[in-house]
């Protein structure tokens, strides 16, 4: 297989399974058979693994690299009946396969950002080999985190390489990355959550101030709809950090500002630019309609967050709902734009030839 179109539906597939199951979880009821405790695994993994792998197995242009995602977007057939051991080896494989894919890219271009996000996949790695032996979701949901930040980093420091340099810039950049990396040695319930806390902070300081979103707000279109959702999950990142530090007790508050706030917001800045990429498509879709859903999804996770730290169930609930709901509404708006605007871009190249004949 050498073609990203037979993984995407598994891509899409994981994201409605692992969302219903979330749903799920927040009671609401929905007529379907989900395996509603394994929504983190699914999301984590068989979603966001598989979306991310695919995206650099693009970049390799490798048969074999299209094995990874496939492995984990297989997941989702295992996870749905219940196999969830089966599961977890698969995404395990397709862990240690991204580490590789990973080592493979930085042999051709040996650059401090791909070392970064080597670190993320062995992050994901260590996850899923400690939930493979426990079965615990608390032992691998921090090594999750890990994975997700350093990969999200990684990709932000390799963009800011065009900006002015300092010593100061790559020592912070470094010693960010040091003290979050120390909190996951430690159990999160206790020293490693301070420290933990700490280093999401100082890593959500230093890209909001060195990401080359600050100066691309300033503009237009699609390059400032992208600024404002980094900035957004920037924003994120510090309350995630700030929350571990206030207490243990905010655990789902944590999970969310993170993997919602921070990670969604970095998917709905990138979504425009990846996906016409694995499709290989020529349009960049942008439509003002994209702020309606980036500020429908910040509005949302406050008002779950907020129920969640009050106890106020029903807020918690409502706002899972519409996050989700609004992140479907999001991709199938790129999606359709993109396919509209490559349409009208090959009726136009073809027009010419038309004249001619």
């Amino acid at each position: 297989m050498k073609n990203p179109y037979h993984i995407l539906p598994l891509v899409a597939l994981a994201l409605l399974i692992a969302t219903t199951a979330g749903w799920l979880r927040l009671g609401w009821p929905i007529p379907i058979s989900v395996n509603a405790g394994e929504h983190g695994a699914m999301m984590v993994g068989s979603f966001l693994g598989t979306l991310i792998s695919l995206e650099r197995a693009v970049v390799i242009k490798k048969r074999w690299a299209y094995l990874i995602p496939l492995l984990s977007g297989n997941s989702i057939f295992f996870f749905f009946a219940q196999l969830n051991v089966v599961a977890y080896v698969l995404l395990t494989a397709a862990s240690l396969g991204y580490a590789c894919m990973l080592y493979y890219l930085y042999q051709r271009h040996e650059e401090r950002h791909m070392l970064v996000m080597i670190g993320g996949a062995v992050c994901w790695l260590i996850g899923n080999l400690l939930l493979v032996k426990s079965q615990l979701y608390p032992l691998a949901v921090s090594w999750w985190i890990g994975f997700l930040l350093l990969t999200i980093a990684g990709e932000r420091l390799e963009l800011s390489r065009f900006l002015p340099d300092s010593k100061f810039k790559s020592t912070s950049f470094l010693l960010a990355i040091a003290i979050f990396l120390l909190g996951l040695l430690f159990p999160f319930h206790g020293a490693g959550r301070m420290i933990f806390g700490s280093g999401l902070i100082l890593v959500g300081i230093w890209l909001y101030r060195y990401d080359i979103a600050r100066i691309s707000i300033r503009k237009e279109g699609l390059t400032q709809f992208v600024a404002a959702s980094l900035l957004c999950g920037y924003f994120w990142l510090l309350i995630c950090g700030a929350l571990c530090l206030l207490s243990d007790f905010y655990y789902d508050a944590v999970l969310h500002s993170f993997f919602i706030g921070f990670v969604f917001s970095m998917i709905f800045a990138h979504g425009p630019i990846i996906l016409p990429g694995v499709l290989k498509l020529s349009a960049k879709p942008y439509h003002p309609i994209f702020y309606l859903w980036l500020f429908g999804l910040q509005l949302s996770l406050i008002l779950r967050i907020s129920g969640s730290l009050a106890g106020i169930y029903d807020l918690q609930r409502w706002g899972g709902l519409v996050n989700g709901l609004i992140i479907f509404a999001y991709l199938i708006s790129i999606g359709t734009i993109a396919v509209r605007q490559n349409l009208k871009n090959k009726a136009a190249s073809q027009l010419p030839k038309k004249i001619l004949s």
